[in-house]
């Protein structure tokens, strides 16, 4: 008897080990009920501060690649997607290759993204613009951007609309290709390569606007080139560049989870 006393005892105490190692602490409940409040109320959790570090690092340096790129590019659209191609493939891993305010606010428009997370995207994007800016006046002596002087208010409508549209093709070419539900292909590079097309396409719809679709671009660039020219009244319609793509973006969002995702057969 004694010894089956014993090897019960040994049991239970195995038990109770096992219990308390798989028990969580109260800081891991707390943090798991936050999750799921957020969850319920559609809200994304926020990150944590290393990933939003290692995103406002990344998010940077990409940007600063883009930037320098449509400097260079001088409006020519295969190469200014080659730039943008090139900056997704180098931070992708990393933040998702954002690279641009709109497309942050398409992600925090579909809960995958914190308004706060959103913020520290922002940031680093339109210091990645200037940044970019900075390197190329250093290695060509010049940067432009692109401009909308003051016009008539139908162009001034058409520009805020061009934008938007362009914004809303580039964003939904997004949303297809980086959920797994609706993406082209699993290949990370062609998913790439169907990005930058979709920037290709989209800047064909603002040829009169210059095709920013990219509100670090429009701040960045115009900041820079109204410092280096002291020509600050190119300012006056900075703000087209701004609310036109991030509505486009939103709107993108809206379209992707409501209409084509009910129209198009779900992949499994």
């Amino acid at each position: 008897m004694s010894g089956d006393r014993l090897l019960e005892d040994n049991v239970e105490q195995i038990l109770q080990k096992n219990i308390n190692i798989q028990e969580p602490t109260k800081e891991q409940l707390l943090q798991r009920i936050q999750e799921l409040e957020q969850q319920l109320q559609g809200n994304a959790p926020d990150k944590s501060p290393s990933e939003l570090i290692q995103i406002f690092i990344w998010e940077l340096l990409g940007t600063g690649v883009f930037s320098y790129g449509i400097v260079v590019s001088k409006g020519n659209d295969l190469i200014l997607s080659l730039y943008l191609f090139a900056a997704i493939f180098l931070v992708g891993r990393f933040t998702g290759g954002h690279v641009n305010p709109a497309v942050s606010m398409s992600f925090y428009s579909s809960n995958e993204i914190s308004a706060f997370t959103m913020r520290i995207y922002w940031a680093a994007q339109i210091s990645g613009a200037i940044l970019g800016a900075l390197t190329a006046f250093i290695i060509v002596g010049r940067v432009t951007s692109p401009f909308i002087p003051n016009q008539s208010i139908q162009w001034i409508v058409a520009d805020f609309g061009g934008e938007l549209l362009g914004t809303f093709v580039f964003c939904l070419f997004i949303h297809i290709q980086v959920h797994k539900e609706t993406q082209l292909t699993d290949n990370n590079l062609l998913g790439i390569g169907m990005i930058a097309t979709g920037l290709y396409f989209g800047r064909n719809l603002t040829v009169h606007s210059g095709g920013c679709l990219n509100p670090a671009m429009g701040v960045g660039l115009q900041i820079f080139q109204a410092l280096q020219d002291n020509q600050w009244d190119r300012l006056s319609n900075l703000w087209i560049f701004i609310f036109a793509p991030l509505s486009g973006a939103s709107l993108a969002t809206e379209f992707y989870r409501q209409v084509y995702c009910a129209l198009l057969p779900k992949k499994h």
